[in-house]
């Protein structure tokens, strides 16, 4: 009998034990030369165990491939299953603080504003539109000719925009009305109003795979485009060099406390006997300038209508002052002059470069 009570009591052990499921958890990198993972293997279901992320130098974890950011993250065992970690480039390690008033400080975007039919934003209140804003990914990048095939099905992405044409009260990025009272907000300024693309939209960056809301982010007026790069004092003396940097022309603005050991710029603060040689910079070197905060304006040249002009050669660079009915102002400059407070007429479209302020 007590042989009997041991056989059973043996078997149902051997059947309890069988009855633990073992399921494999899989834990990836999205790319292993920016970051590894921990907590792979095979677990009895109901186990709790702990799963990480690991970023290597110039990255940082963003989150895992099903919305969770948890870092590490606990995960009790019920399935086979896959988890991966999405790893991006972190931003500049020191963003640029740059007086554009006597009280007011700013940082400037990572790239210069981009337009795509693709999809749809987030608008400042609470409702959504077509199309998505982006910043470029890289500070250099413009998008040259292909402005020309802009129109409101474009899926490819323009940077050269009306002035006002933030998508509020039908001022479209993708305007080609000849006719300057369309654009903006009739006689007034369109600063801290919804016709400025920064109030307007929520904008999209590439790098770190990020969205920042409606209101984050502004356009300069002309009085603060004057006081960046006329008046301010800065630590070493230097507020702007001409510039070609990774084989693209244009304005390298650098910040307050900027020190030129960092990078000995030349021809600085020159308004109109500075070429874009005066300084030539490889990547390497850039990587090190935009890390201490450096701002790169291309020359993208400018569009009317759907022809495309000066590309490689002038930068114009919308503020949000206005100026008659037709006009706005903006910051130009080409290879000989640079000029922060000409103006133009609104239905010539120009570069769009944001910034927010510095509490």
């Amino acid at each position: 009998m007590k042989r009997l009570i041991f056989l059973v009591v043996a078997v149902a052990a051997i059947m309890f034990t069988s009855c633990k499921k073992e399921y494999t958890i899989i834990v990836q990198s999205n790319n292993e030369s920016w970051g590894s993972v921990e907590g792979s293997g095979t677990y009895t279901k109901g186990t709790v165990i702990s799963i990480g992320a690991i970023s290597n130098n110039g990255y940082k974890f963003a989150k895992w491939d099903d919305g969770n950011s948890d870092n590490p993250r606990t995960i009790t065992i019920e399935k086979n299953a896959t988890y991966t970690a999405v790893f991006v480039e972190e931003e500049p390690t020191s963003m640029g603080i740059f007086s554009v008033s006597e009280t007011q400080k700013v940082n400037f975007s990572p790239g210069n504003l981009q337009w795509s039919a693709t999809g749809s934003h987030a608008v400042a209140g609470n409702g959504t539109a077509a199309g998505t804003w982006r910043f470029a990914p890289n500070q250099w990048d413009t998008i040259g000719v292909a402005n020309s095939n802009v129109s409101s099905t474009y899926t490819g992405w323009i940077d050269l925009f009306g002035w006002g044409t933030s998508g509020y009260d039908n001022k479209y990025p993708y305007m080609v009305s000849v006719v300057g009272e369309d654009y903006g907000n009739g006689l007034n300024d369109i600063a801290g109003t919804n016709y400025d693309w920064g109030m307007y939209n929520a904008i999209y960056h590439p790098k770190n795979q990020t969205t920042d809301a409606p209101g984050t982010w502004r356009t300069l007026t002309t009085n603060e485009w004057i006081y960046l790069l006329k008046v301010r004092t800065t630590l070493s003396g230097i507020r702007y060099a001409k510039a070609t940097v990774c084989g693209i022309v244009g304005l390298i603005i650098v910040p307050d406390n900027w020190s030129n050991t960092y990078y000995p710029l030349t021809n600085v603060n020159n308004t109109y006997g500075a070429a874009y040689t005066s300084n030539i910079i490889g990547a390497s070197d850039w990587a090190k300038m935009e890390a201490v905060g450096c701002v790169f304006l291309p020359a993208a040249g400018h569009r009317y209508e759907t022809s495309v002009y000066a590309v490689g050669s002038t930068g114009y660079y919308w503020s949000t002052t206005y100026i008659g009915c037709d006009g706005a102002y903006y910051l130009g400059f080409d290879s000989s002059r640079l000029y922060p407070s000409d103006f133009y007429d609104r239905i010539y479209s120009k570069s769009v470069r944001l910034v927010r302020s510095v509490q």
